[in-house]
């Protein structure tokens, strides 16, 4: 909760105009969210969702900007689930908007892929921002009825940037910049390709060859895709309205707005704690302790396997723990699962302040808990090549940021 109020405070000093309570909001609890919203006055807008007790938010929002008419709408997820409350059919909410000079603006939480299947119901649309996914669109993807799909991603990285040249009584939107975005597209994907080609070629056995053919599988797809949206994107249109999209990255470069950082740092520096700290010098190794549950920690492997532990402490899994307390985040429960042995397992620790030394992504996070193998070797085996599935549950592509390769990642970790 206390995460959940920094964020709101931060929401609130950034001047936002338009919010949509989406799952993760709701899971706060609906009263609580009540009570965060109307705290710091956040301006949520929900228009598909009915309850008997109705929510305090509006269903559409209004202002004017820049002399055109804006209507913000707010879609939830049909899986959303809140007592008392339901979720009605995000196309015949929309069915009634004008389809005129106004913006119509929709805030969506829908899974990927539905987004389109709603434009087509609701041709009034202008533009539908997606936050359900970890993919970002450079170059906004048109949909039917003339509007154009924004994506940002859903990792808090991208900020995007749309900039609007209306046309007066014209419908529909051009992205001036999709042009030279999607032929980009089109040119990576022919560059993978031919890696790809070069990979099966020299794979000495069929089960690599089948991977590499289903990654070209992929990409084939992916060029076919860009090059569709490159002949939709150079196709004359005098009537529509044009956009210029900016993904600008929120790195370094980007100086911080005083408020906030401040409001952060505060945060941080109230939850980080001293507990648990990793060694500062010297090659990384799992911290002293005896294990949680199941679980005994790297240095009752050691022993045995001296040369695969040496192997592990060469490797990015071995500074997991440090990498978050670089940034003050070791305690955050959104990220600390990922960095510490047994988190996501049944058994495993839960709370990042009690690890028992289990700090960094250890043997076990791969070969399973050790304590009965460490008791009876002969008798308790170990997974001894892990599946990729023990990799996807923290390399899920959303939360990696898409960088994970099975090929690639786990020849940095065979011993």
């Amino acid at each position: 909760m206390a995460k959940a109020e920094l964020i709101a405070e931060a929401y609130a000093l950034s001047g936002v105009e338009a919010m949509l309570p989406a799952r993760g909001d709701f899971s706060l609890g609906r009263d609580a969210l009540q009570a965060l919203a109307a705290k710091h006055r956040l301006p949520y807008v929900l228009s598909n969702v009915v309850c008997a007790d109705p929510l305090p938010w509006p269903t559409a929002l209004r202002f004017a900007r820049g002399g055109s008419e804006v209507i913000v709408v707010g879609i939830a997820s049909p899986d959303l689930a809140v007592p008392g409350c339901t979720v009605r059919d995000a196309g015949a909410v929309l069915a009634s908007l004008p389809a005129d000079d106004t913006v119509v603006i929709v805030l969506s939480d829908l899974p990927k892929g539905q987004d389109e299947a709603l434009a087509a119901k609701a041709p009034a649309i202008d533009f539908l921002v997606r936050g359900n996914s970890m993919e970002s669109l450079a170059s906004p993807e048109a949909l039917e009825g003339g509007g154009l799909l924004l994506a940002s991603g859903s990792r808090g990285k991208l900020l995007g940037l749309l900039r609007v040249s209306p046309t007066a009584g014209g419908r529909g939107w051009r992205d001036a910049g999709a042009g030279a975005a999607r032929t980009q597209e089109v040119a990576d994907a022919q560059t993978k390709l031919a890696e790809l080609a070069e990979r099966k070629a020299a794979a000495t056995d069929e089960r690599s060859r089948e991977r590499v053919a289903r990654q070209e599988a992929f990409w084939e797809k992916k060029k076919l895709k860009a090059e569709a949206a490159l002949a939709s994107s150079t196709a004359p249109d005098a009537g529509a309205g044009s956009v210029e999209n900016e993904l600008r990255p929120l790195g370094t470069d980007i100086a911080e707005h005083p408020a906030t950082f401040a409001l952060v740092a505060a945060f941080k520096s109230q939850h980080s704690g001293t507990k648990s700290a990793p060694p500062s010098t010297g090659p990384s190794t799992q911290h002293e302790g005896t294990g949680f549950g199941t679980f005994v920690g790297n240095n009752a492997c050691t022993g045995c396997h001296a040369k695969q532990a040496a192997q592990w402490a060469t490797t990015g899994h071995a500074r997991a723990w440090a990498s978050l307390v670089a940034q003050e985040r070791q305690y955050d429960p959104d990220c600390f699962a990922c960095h510490v042995t047994g988190a996501k397992s049944s058994g495993g620790p839960t709370d990042p302040h009690q690890l028992g030394g289990l700090e960094d992504v250890g043997c076990e996070s791969c070969h399973g808990a050790g304590r009965a193998h460490v008791t009876s070797p002969a008798e308790a085996h170990l997974v001894r090549s892990p599946p990729t599935s023990q990799c996807v549950g923290c390399h899920d592509s959303r939360q990696d940021g898409g960088r994970f390769e099975e090929v690639t990642y786990r020849a940095r970790v065979k011993h």
